[in-house]
């Protein structure tokens, strides 16, 4: 207590330097979970740690591999947008927890260094076959899982060949060619010491 006033022990963090992510991570959970949203308000989640909210802008900035933020709008009932301001969507205690960093992206390189995801192609919910594709952009699993290169490879080592396929009725049948995994390709994917993972 100063001067009759009670302080907030965050008051006396006065730099960036001075925060710790973990209270920033602990701070920001709670705001979401209390406004039942999926995003705090860099103004809110500054005054809820007793700082300055330029504070805590400056440390997003000094530290952005942490942070995911974006700007928070609300719309009136005349359609009218308004800005809320900066908001964190997330926080992450380490780089390597961001999707979005390279930290991250290594890490997951290392773990599929070896592995090829195969993917399944049903027909009204029952089984036709299992086949192997280089994944698109989504979740960066192109540079990762299964990448162009890996894929090349296991053509290149005739582990895996292009067939033509097909799947469905009479009515609706479908011609499919792509990497089929045949009982063959997958004998001769796991002899050059790759792991098959399947989807769930």
């Amino acid at each position: 207590m100063v001067g009759g006033i009670v302080m907030k022990p965050g008051l006396k963090k006065e730099k960036p330097s001075e925060l710790q992510i973990s209270e920033v991570y602990r701070i920001v959970s709670l705001i979401q979970r209390v406004n039942c949203s999926t995003f705090a308000l860099v103004t809110e989640t500054a005054n809820e740690l007793g700082i300055k909210k330029t504070v805590l802008m400056q440390y997003i900035e000094d530290n952005p591999k942490l942070f995911d933020v974006a700007e928070a709008t609300s719309k009136s009932t005349k359609g009218v947008v308004k800005s809320l301001g900066l908001a964190i969507r997330k926080v992450y205690l380490t780089p390597e927890e961001n999707p979005d960093t390279e930290e991250w992206l290594e890490i997951q390189k290392k773990a599929w260094e070896k592995k090829i995801q195969v993917f399944e192609q049903t027909y009204y919910g029952q089984h036709e076959f299992w086949y192997l594709a280089a994944d698109d952009e989504r979740g960066r699993k192109n540079l990762w899982r299964n990448t162009p290169e890996k894929i090349q490879t296991l053509i290149d080592a005739g582990a895996i060949k292009m067939e033509k396929s097909g799947y469905g009725g009479f009515s609706d049948y479908y011609k499919w060619e792509g990497l089929l995994l045949t009982p063959a390709a997958r004998e001769a994917i796991t002899k050059l010491g790759w792991k098959l993972i399947y989807t769930e």
